[in-house]
């Protein structure tokens, strides 16, 4: 047996202890890799944060460099490189304040009609419901049970609740501070740190599969990239029609539901349906005769940009078909929520594109083989 065979086997033989191994210790392998996840947090969300940053931050460089370009000179890469990481934070601050002071004091002014809404409509409802035949009262009677306990147990469980609601609070912000701070040095030193980890590739790797594993990283970027641009870009679309057609029809809360939408749009399949139930509601409260109108110019809002302008605009931008799209969603959505619904949609795009890919160079190699068969049947 030579030395390569020698190695697969021992390879496969390790393979198989280590999986039976982690089989046989399920538990303790999963309370291991949660230790890990948590202790390295911080630089998980500080990769996220630097990810997605990297996107407008690496457009703002291009343009600068092009700038310096057609004024004849060579920007310094630094500087550039800082003064677009600045832009990049000081735009996404601006965004968010900006969204803030538009859409809080709508929020509070809705929640002062929302409730006296609810005072004089609930009761209006009962009593039609009982007019029609419909029997309220298990209904009823549940509510003041459930209310009278909850006044019971409200102190104790109020102190609890309050507790884990701080402590959660302060890990978290902490490991989004901590994250973002991450994601500054990783963006400032992005090409350094891309450079050492293509030196430890070549120094330990055979050439071929670094060449692979740089293909897929930068096929991975640029999916990611294309996605969450496309993305803002449909946001921003779909918010404004959205608010432009509510207007148009008259419909309450307009700017509540066009915010909600265009936030929404970054979680895709989801985000549609959760602004479209929230601005229904909303409706449903304020004027019941408008909820089914809000219901319709909703979906046909959404219709149209996801069969006119969103192709348009973003059309493509990911390269995946939507079955393979809405399972990416579906299978995200199930292991890690909102996030993986977000992530996993590029990510099988980039599958996709690798097996695409490897298919279609099998079928070149198979041909080849197939025709230089018959050109040697012919010659003999």
């Amino acid at each position: 047996m030579d030395d390569k065979k020698l190695k697969d086997a021992l390879f496969l033989i390790a393979f198989g202890v280590v999986l039976y191994v982690g089989m046989t210790h399920l538990s303790t392998v999963l309370a291991a890799v949660s230790s890990v996840v948590d202790l390295l947090l911080p630089v998980l969300i500080g990769a996220i944060f630097a990810f997605v940053l990297n996107v407008p931050m690496s457009g703002l460089e291009r343009m600068f460099h092009q700038a310096g370009k057609s004024l004849g000179r060579e920007l310094p890469v630094i500087p550039v490189r800082v003064a677009s990481l600045l832009i990049t934070l000081a735009g996404i601050v601006l965004a968010f304040v900006g969204a803030v002071a538009l859409v809080i004091p709508e929020l509070i002014e809705s929640a002062r009609s929302i409730i006296p809404l609810a005072q004089e409509k609930i009761p209006e409802w009962i009593a039609f419901a009982e007019a029609n035949g419909i029997d309220l009262s298990g209904l009823v009677q549940q509510m003041s049970e459930l209310s009278q306990k909850v006044s019971a147990d409200g102190a104790s469980s109020l102190v609890g609740s309050a507790a884990v609601i701080a402590r959660s609070t302060i890990l978290t912000a902490g490991n989004t501070m901590l994250g973002m701070v991450i994601a500054i040095y990783l963006l400032l030193g992005k090409h350094n740190f891309s450079r050492q980890a293509l030196m430890i590739a070549r120094a330990n790797l055979p050439a071929g599969v670094v060449q692979k594993i740089r293909f897929v990283g930068n096929l991975a970027c640029e999916t990611y990239a294309k996605f969450l641009s496309g993305q803002f870009v449909e946001a921003i679309i779909l918010g404004c029609l959205m608010y432009t057609t509510f207007k148009i029809f008259g419909l309450p809360y307009a700017g509540i539901t066009a915010y909600l939408t265009g936030l929404c749009a970054f979680v895709p399949y989801v985000g549609a349906f959760l602004s479209g139930a929230s601005g229904v509601v909303l409706t449903l409260l304020a004027d019941p005769v408008k909820a089914p109108i809000c219901l319709v110019v909703y979906l046909a809002t959404q219709f149209i940009e996801n069969q006119f302008i969103y192709p348009r605009v973003v059309g493509g931008s990911v390269g995946l078909a939507p079955m393979w799209a809405l399972l990416a969603a579906i299978v995200g959505g199930k292991l890690f929520g909102v996030v993986g619904i977000v992530f996993f949609i590029p990510l099988a795009s980039v599958i996709y594109t690798l097996v695409r890919d490897d298919t279609l160079a099998k079928l070149a190699r198979k041909r080849g083989q197939d025709a230089l068969g018959q050109g040697t049947a012919i010659e003999e």
